[in-house]
Formats: C-alpha cells, sequence, structure tokens
C-alpha cells in the first residue's frame, strides 16, 4: 500500500516520518505539534514522500534480525585479516558494534502529527527553550552537589512539559537516582537522565572533520549509521586509527556514507588476487582504484603496474589478458 508521508525535522537533529493526510494545508517548513515515543513536541516539515507501507513493514522485520542475529558483525570479521588492524581499531569496532546491537530500531517508524503549531504552541515552545536552558544550569550544580563523574550536554522540556530531558555522557555506568528525586522535587515534573554516546557528543557541539569540512554528523540528520571496519576496508583505506576515526573517537561517518557507492562501482571490477597476462607476463591484481578504474598489478618479474580496467580483455579460454605499454 503506497502512502503518502511527512518527514519532520524535531529535537535537535532527529527526522522522523509522520502521518499527514488528516491535516489540512499542510506545507513545507510548518510547523506542527507531533507525538513521538518520547512525547509531545514541535517539529517542522521538511518535505513529502510516497511510500510502500508494506516494503517499510519489511525493511523493520529484516533489520530487526540482523540486530539480533548480528549478522554483520561475522560477515566483517570473515572477510578481514586481524593482523592488519590495532589493538585500538578493534576496540573503537568493537564499541560500535555493541552500541548497534543496543539502539532500538524505529527509523522507519510512521508517527502521527496532531496539529498545525498555532501561536499558542509556539509560544509556549520558546518558553521551554528558556526554561530547558535554566534547567541545564541548576542540573549542572546538583550534579557536582552528587559528585557525579559525568558530562551534563543538553536539556529539553516537552511541549506540554510533561517531561524535562537532560542528556549526558560519562565514561561509565552512573547511579543518578538520588539526582532524579532531587530534580523532580525541584521542577515538579517527570525527570528523565539519558546517557549518550560520544557521537552525538560531537554531533552536539559541531566542528570539522580532517576533510575540513563540518562533521557529517552534524550535516547529515537523522538516527546514526552502524559502521564496521569493513567499510573503510572496502574503500581502500589505511586501517590506521588516527586516519579512520573522527573527532567523537569512533569510526567516521562518512565510511557509512560512501560505502554504498564504493561496492557498486567495484561490482563489476576483478578482485584483488585476480590472475592476468600482461604483455605475456603472468600478474596479479594487487590493488583496485574504483573512482578511476585504475587496477595495480605486479608483474611475475615483481614489477609494480597501473593499468586502467578497460584495457582488460578475456581470452577464447577465459584468461584476463592486458597488451598495452605500461605507464
Amino acid at each position: 500500500m503506497i502512502k503518502n508521508i511527512a518527514h519532520i525535522k524535531f529535537r535537535g537533529s532527529n527526522i522522523g516520518k509522520f502521518e499527514h493526510l488528516h491535516i489540512e494545508n499542510i506545507k513545507v517548513k510548518d510547523a506542527c505539534v507531533i507525538e513521538t515515543d518520547e512525547g509531545v513536541e514541535i517539529g517542522h516539515v521538511l518535505n513529502f514522500e510516497d511510500i510502500d507501507v508494506d516494503l517499510l513493514e519489511e525493511e523493520n522485520n529484516i533489520n530487526s534480525d540482523n540486530i539480533e542475529n548480528n549478522d554483520e558483525i561475522h560477515e566483517d570479521n570473515e572477510t578481514i585479516n586481524e593482523e592488519e588492524i590495532s589493538e585500538e581499531l578493534k576496540d573503537i569496532a568493537a564499541e560500535e558494534e555493541n552500541n548497534s546491537v543496543k539502539v532500538k530500531n524505529n527509523k522507519n517508524k510512521i508517527f502521527n502529527i496532531l496539529r498545525i503549531a498555532d501561536e499558542k504552541d509556539l509560544e509556549q515552545y520558546r518558553i521551554n527553550m528558556e526554561d530547558a536552558a535554566e534547567a541545564f544550569k541548576i542540573c549542572k550544580e546538583k550534579v557536582n552537589n552528587h559528585n557525579l563523574d559525568l558530562k551534563l550536554i543538553s536539556s529539553y522540556y516537552f511541549l506540554d512539559r510533561a517531561k524535562l530531558l537532560f542528556e549526558f555522557i560519562a565514561e561509565e555506568r552512573i547511579d543518578f537516582r538520588e539526582l532524579v528525586k532531587d530534580l523532580a522535587a525541584h521542577f515538579k515534573t517527570r525527570i528523565e537522565l539519558r546517557q549518550i554516546g560520544v557521537r552525538d557528543e560531537a554531533r552536539s557541539i559541531g566542528g570539522c572533520g580532517i576533510c575540513g569540512r563540518e562533521l557529517c554528523c552534524k550535516v547529515i540528520k537523522g538516527k546514526f549509521e552502524t559502521i564496521t571496519i569493513k567499510m573503510a576496508k572496502e574503500q581502500g583505506m589505511l586501517l590506521n586509527t588516527m586516519k579512520i576515526s573522527g573527532q567523537c573517537g569512533r569510526l567516521m561517518c562518512c565510511l557509512a556514507h560512501e560505502y554504498k557507492a564504493y561496492c557498486a562501482l567495484k561490482k563489476d571490477l576483478p578482485k584483488v588476487g585476480t590472475k592476468l597476462v600482461f604483455n605475456n607476463v603472468p600478474a596479479v591484481i594487487k590493488e583496485l582504484n574504483p573512482l578511476n578504474k585504475k587496477l595495480l598489478i605486479e608483474t611475475e618479474d615483481k614489477r609494480l603496474i597501473y593499468i586502467s580496467v578497460s584495457d582488460l580483455k578475456t581470452n577464447e579460454e577465459g584468461f584476463l589478458i592486458a597488451n598495452i605499454k605500461a605507464e
């Protein structure tokens, strides 16, 4: 079944799918009162899209199975030489994989729009933002009073003020039950303290990556994708912690954004290790460059030569041959 849904941005960098057919004259950039798993919030319409609801449900089931079975992690371990990976990089990858298993997969869930936000809703939203900023200062003081080793990142009042959310990061699990009681007594509402990851912190603070551009997590909104070492390997990157780790200390987001493009480009290329005959001399493919469709081959007499994929031919026996002048 095809249904038209609205993509709405809310609470920082969150983007969700929402039903809107019951709302008249809704447009891009409209402020809406929405209901999510967290509560009632204000969001802004980004765009509209026709989606296949049945296909969406099927994708959710597949993603849930992958998370439960941890299939992707097994696949990555089978295709990478452990000796190429430093212990530090293994720890980073393990942390990323553990986080991916814990994440609740509601990426494709369709939520509901309650109404177009009126002036009263927008005024309440402005008041909430001001009060949340003040609540942040108060919470920081109480964290110090309770001697808790955590770093407060953000505070957020939901539109109906039914809940006040504080996000923080910490090296270890924190027993903050007494802090929650203290905050609830002060603010007279439901309090949620949520421990977030270093990637969320990097998105919140922002900055520039080693490429010189703004951080991917800040520019590209929505849920974080799971990043694996295999993604770096497929893109021909050195498995070096400094080269493939972002500002947050985790594997760079851009590895996931470019991974599918590299896989598509490499689909029709011969694999590394494939044997061929170059100018009547046996050779083997050592490296691929899918972007410019170049191959690095090593001949039997130990010469390293770059050739174009277009130079490869298949002879009658099915062997790859390349009869060209070396560059």
